[in-house]
């Protein structure tokens, strides 16, 4: 009977210390889901999944993290055909820190968001969001193997689990997806920011890239690095990138409808059209100029698949051209063909060959491409393979076809507005003929009086805007301050007061002017303002009208500006 009772005493024991063994400790925190983000990045050769992002809801401290505590696994599926499985395996993380910004590249001792860094360049690891022209829906999983996150609040996190909640890529989320009344898909970056009508960049994608609306601006960065906040900063524009096949008549006419609507729409400078692609889509870049030759400000096919005809390619004898391809590209041989028929009809054209497709600059650390590649350097270290140093979109954003605006120079006296001319002449580039000069009808800013007063600065310019020109004109003004004493003197014998009035006035006058040719600068100012002080005296006691005083007083204080200037 003792024995049983001491039996059923230990089984008793042994299911408290088994219950109290699964209580948390006080501080805490178990049964928490914690949600997370993944933090998307275009870089030159593709778009990539870097990082997920967890927020832990409260301070944790970093040192108590660590790469073995962590395991992540996705399942990529094709956004059209969520059948498709494209990957389905673990992802390799090879750092974990704690920041206080829900983003990467910002590490600090304690954060609330825990980031889960992944490779930047990767092949087949499950990192890349798009292959063979699809882009994927990527479903990751976190699985905590640690013990507990310590926090600065002396409390801990035992994670049940992870939730995916969202994504975001910092460039590639300010494009949107269109489909034009024509029906044709695009991409489409709109810079609401900056004053426009801006810059247009038209990219056209490679073969093989288009086979849904999303991947023509994953593959590679051809369509996204114009719209890199360093860049815009540096050159806002617009961005639009067509989803195309063949540059066929009917897809090149819906491209250039879109164009028109974004101009129409006031967005997008005609002047300004910068077109390029790679592949099939340099072929494309070539199908639109042979289209529409004076469309473009500036054009460069890279390895393209196609290019001009004899009938086309005198017309293109003066739009600024770079061409490019790899010398290990299967291409080469059309490219350097393009290149010996046509390049002698064009005037403002570069021509480079590299002799490998290779990136030096982080993530990819002297990586060699496919000579397939071109792009991937002309987008991105253009500047490294060329004596000049210069780059993609430097070259493009120094071009317009307006290549000059006349200097308006006028002349006024002072408080009469000045005549500004009713034209301008404008340097026109014609991609065909060259430079022409046009007078252009402008409309002048409305100019504030004061600025051609006695008291304005005596040189100003004013701005004006130019029919089918977003530069401005800009009329340089100056405003002649003229001796007015003997237009004074005049007017003095005119006025209906009586003659030692007058000879009070007329005197003050003859010693301003004594002292005027004297060169004795101060006395005539002050004489002149004793003229000035008379007139409003006369004023005061009702002998001179407002009008009369002001008109004195005025060329009074015109005279002594045309002393002091």
């Amino acid at each position: 009977m003792c024995i049983k009772r001491i039996g059923v005493f230990i089984l008793v024991c042994s299911i408290l210390l088994l219950g109290f063994s699964a209580i948390p400790a006080a501080g805490e925190e178990s049964g928490t889901i914690l949600p997370f983000v993944l933090r998307k990045t275009s870089f030159a050769f593709e778009e990539r999944t870097d990082a997920l992002i967890i927020d832990a809801g409260k301070e944790v401290i970093g040192s108590s993290l660590s790469i073995s505590d962590f395991e992540t696994h996705v399942r990529s599926t094709r956004k059209v055909n969520p059948s498709y499985v494209f990957y389905d395996g673990p992802r390799e993380i090879i750092d974990i820190y704690t920041s206080k910004v829900n983003d990467v590249g910002s590490p600090s001792p304690t954060g609330r968001y825990i980031v889960i860094d992944f490779h930047d360049v990767g092949w087949g690891d499950g990192g890349t969001t798009n292959d063979g022209g699809y882009t994927f829906d990527s479903l990751y999983t976190v699985t905590f193997k640690g013990t507990q996150i310590n926090c600065t609040d002396g409390s801990a996190i035992i994670p049940d689990g992870f939730e995916q909640i969202g994504e975001f890529n910092p460039v590639l989320d300010k494009f949107t997806y269109e489909r034009s009344p024509e029906g044709m898909d695009y991409a489409q970056f709109l810079n609401t920011d900056a004053e426009g009508p801006l810059p247009l960049m038209v990219f056209f994608h490679g073969g093989g890239q288009g086979n849904d609306i999303y991947t023509p601006i994953r593959f590679s960065n051809g369509g996204p690095v114009w719209a890199y906040p360093e860049n815009q900063a540096k050159y806002p524009c617009h961005v639009i990138a067509p989803r195309t096949g063949s540059g066929s008549t009917m897809n090149m006419q819906n491209v250039k409808a879109v164009i028109d609507r974004l101009i129409a729409d006031g967005y997008v400078d005609p002047n300004r059209i910068y077109v390029t692609g790679f592949s099939m889509g340099g072929g494309n870049t070539w199908s639109l100029l042979n289209a529409y030759p004076e469309l473009a400000a500036a054009a460069m096919p890279l390895c393209p698949a196609g290019g001009p005809n004899a009938q086309t390619a005198p017309l293109f004898a003066y739009l600024p051209l770079w061409m490019m391809v790899d010398q290990e590209d299967f291409l080469l041989g059309m490219v350097r063909n393009t290149h010996n028929t046509y390049g002698g009809y064009w005037n403002d054209y570069r021509y480079t060959e590299i002799p490998a497709t290779i990136l030096y600059d982080p993530p990819y650390n002297g990586w060699k491409f496919d000579g397939h590649s071109v792009w991937l350097a002309a987008y991105n270290e253009i500047d490294k393979y060329v004596e000049d140093g210069m780059t993609a979109i430097d070259w493009f954003f120094s071009k317009s076809k307006i290549r000059g605006v006349e200097e308006v120079q006028v002349v006024t006296y002072s408080r009469e507005a000045p005549v500004l001319p009713g034209t301008v002449k404008v340097d026109v580039n014609y991609n065909a003929s060259g430079i022409a000069t046009e007078d252009r009808a402008v409309i002048w800013e409305e100019i504030d009086p004061q600025l051609y007063g006695n008291d304005g600065p005596g040189v100003f310019t004013v701005k004006g805007s130019i029919e089918g020109c977003v530069e401005k004109a800009i009329a340089t003004v100056t405003v002649v301050y003229r001796n007015r004493i003997n237009d004074l003197e005049e007017t003095v014998t005119t006025l209906d007061i009586n003659n030692g009035n007058k000879n009070a006035l007329t005197e003050k006058l003859g010693n301003a002017e004594k002292f005027i040719s004297q060169s004795k600068s101060k006395q005539a100012v002050n004489m002149l303002n004793a003229f000035i002080n008379q007139v409003n005296a006369f004023r005061n006691a009702g002998k001179l009208t407002d009008a009369q005083a002001v008109e004195l007083v005025e060329a009074a204080r015109e005279t002594i500006r045309n002393i002091t200037d």
